[in-house]
């Protein structure tokens, strides 16, 4: 269970999107529930050469910001019953957020892909990529739907798809997408794509090169043939792990030249509530990016994904909570 759930509003209609949701997953587990704000102090004013009014401005500014926050809080209580905690921050807003997080303990973040005014274009793209190299927190991450959002009838996450490729660093989604699920309740898909075309990087390429003797078709198809009985091989024993644990496991193996393409045309086929993925860094995690495959994911998911990232590089499964003490 979440113990301690936080969203991310920037008071925006869009950023309201992710509060049904939220207060949907802090009932289930009866998590607290923090709604979150980050004022941004008005930029580059030196208050000593320009006086008490832009300082006065921005108070009233925050405060306004600070009622309304107060006001979504409200509407929560009186609508769900649930008493959530409004927590309005003044900085950076990465900075803030991820602060904040961390002191509070929260176990997971909420937030839309798309924010407010001016601020939409970069919302998502730099404050969750900021993030996921700031903080080893989960952020579940929701797409705005046309319809207003309901917070009196908040969906249910009951099947959710978790891409892997074989690497410990993957594996590190499955316990949060487990947790986000439910688990007892829910239905898991490990999904592994195996890809069909050639690079100078990938293993079936190295793999063809050094083959000697048969045609260079015959070792493609050969190679093609391991490594998907490898990779289906691989899910079995993780899906055999996941079912002792009584959970309600299914594997699915597909061969694509675009894996994101192939994670969410997967998704749309099995209906998923949610996609839960490790976003895989260039250089190590200090220089960790939401790039290629996760952020295609992401920006083109019309479900919920759950961004995990990794603790440790070199962990798998099962020790995220142990390094997050």
């Amino acid at each position: 269970m979440f113990r301690l759930v936080q969203v991310l509003l920037d008071g925006s209609s869009f950023a309201k999107h992710a509060l049904p949701l939220a207060v949907g997953i802090a009932r289930r587990d009866g998590a607290t529930l923090h709604v979150v704000r980050v004022y941004v102090p008005i930029a580059d004013i030196d208050l000593y050469k320009q006086g008490d009014l832009f300082a006065n401005l921005d108070r009233e500014l925050m405060e306004h910001a600070g009622n309304n926050l107060d006001a979504v809080v409200a509407s929560i209580a009186e609508t769900t019953g649930l008493h959530a905690t409004a927590v309005q921050l003044k900085g950076p807003v990465v900075d803030m957020i991820a602060r904040h997080a961390s002191t509070s303990g929260a176990d997971l973040l909420i937030m839309t892909t798309q924010g407010r005014g001016p601020l939409s274009r970069f919302w998502f793209g730099s404050v969750a990529d900021s993030l996921v190299r700031q903080t080893s927190i989960p952020i579940l991450v929701i797409r705005p739907q046309e319809n207003a959002p309901d917070i009196a009838q908040p969906p249910s996450v009951r099947h959710v798809l978790i891409p892997l490729d074989g690497s410990a660093l993957a594996e590190q989604a499955l316990e949060p997408a487990l947790t986000l699920g439910n688990a007892d309740n829910s239905e898991f898909t490990l999904l592994r794509v195996v890809p069909t075309t050639l690079s100078d990087h990938d293993p079936i390429s190295g793999r063809v090169k050094m083959g000697l003797g048969t045609s260079w078709h015959q070792q493609l198809h050969d190679l093609r043939r391991q490594l998907e009985a490898e990779a289906q091989d691989y899910l079995d024993q993780l899906a055999g792990r996941l079912r002792a644990q009584s959970l309600n496991v299914r594997t699915r193996l597909i061969a694509h030249e675009q894996t994101a393409t192939a994670i969410l045309d997967t998704a749309s086929s099995l209906s998923v509530g949610a996609i839960a993925l490790t976003p895989r860094g260039q250089g190590g995690l200090k220089r960790l990016l939401l790039g290629s495959v996760a952020d295609k994911v992401i920006r083109g998911a019309s479900m919920p994904v759950l961004i995990c990232p990794p603790v440790d590089e070199s962990k798998a499964f099962g020790d995220r909570a142990k390094s997050r003490g």
